[in-house]
């Protein structure tokens, strides 16, 4: 996992290692919290285990066409179906960015400091926005970072990225708690893509004293577009890939309490079991890239 980010706006003399990335919320420069829980890929396959892939048909039969009109689903069945599917919420965008123009600077906050795990810096100069995206690109040392002024207690953040092939940068979009209690607070990562090839999408969820972690991954092509989000209330936590569920959680324990603000990392390696470093492989150029975020509220 990422370490925390320090979100300030000058240079920043040094930087903890920690095992979660984030961007803080406070105007003056923090330390990082140390690097105390366990390695992801040690942690998370004891956690979830993802179910195989069935085989597809190659043949199918269409069923007969019915010969009499099929009586309509009591309304107590009709009912039933519809808490099975969960609750409509009535979600209200209250936040975001398409990334249509520039920055504004009271929206975001850009990072100058140390980078994730300690490794390189994060400058300003890393981050643009062209042709509709926003761009967090990594050259050599410098790769860069930025953390969303709207913080909130529960909501839905959805937004859509890929992240270009290079071996020791690694995308990272998540949820970092405003009190910049970590881990008492909690750490919802919504999208990390550590590995070079850009194969597999994790959902990393840290939880109490002790930086607990729960999560998943999806497998896929990260180098394209695909649309993450979650809900976050205060009896679950849902993860989604492409309008898919793929991660929920009701353990109150693990549910963050406390309001949280959307961060957007483009990190360096080397993290052990995480993120590999930089070798003669790695392009010039790495880019993590964003067409929008919104944030919702009810």
């Amino acid at each position: 996992m990422p370490h925390i980010p320090v979100r300030v706006r000058a240079a920043v003399a040094g930087v903890a290692v920690a095992i979660s990335v984030a961007a803080c919320a406070g105007a003056d420069p923090t330390p990082a919290a140390p690097d105390s829980g366990p390695d992801l890929f040690d942690a998370l396959p004891q956690k979830v285990e993802l179910p195989p892939v069935p085989e597809i048909p190659t043949t199918t039969v269409a069923p007969p066409a019915p010969t009499v009109t099929p009586k309509p689903k009591p309304k107590s069945e009709v009912k039933k179906a519809a808490e099975d599917a969960g609750p409509k919420l009535d979600w209200k965008r209250v936040g975001g960015d398409e990334f249509d123009g520039g920055l504004d600077e009271d929206t975001w906050n850009l990072y100058d400091s140390i980078g994730g795990f300690g490794n390189g810096l994060r400058r300003p100069e890393a981050i643009s926005v062209s042709d509709g995206t926003l761009k967090i690109t990594g050259r050599d040392e410098v790769s860069g970072g930025m953390g969303h002024s709207h913080g909130q207690l529960y909501g839905r953040w959805e937004f859509r990225a890929r992240t270009e092939p290079g071996r020791g940068f690694g995308s990272a979009i998540l949820l970092w708690p405003d009190s910049e209690q970590w881990p008492e607070d909690g750490e919802i990562d919504m999208m990390e893509v550590p590995t070079e090839d850009r194969v597999r999408a994790h959902f990393v969820l840290h939880y109490g004293e002790d930086n607990n972690i729960v999560g998943t991954s999806v497998p896929g092509d990260y180098t394209e577009w695909h649309t993450f989000a979650v809900e976050w209330l205060p009896d679950r936590l849902t993860w989604f890939v492409d309008g898919k569920k793929h991660f929920e959680t009701t353990d109150l324990e693990a549910i963050p309490k406390t309001p949280m603000h959307l961060t957007i990392q483009l990190d360096q390696g080397p993290k052990k079991d995480w993120l590999p470093e930089r070798d003669e492989t790695t392009p010039d150029e790495v880019s993590l890239e964003v067409d929008w975020v919104r944030v919702y509220e009810l």
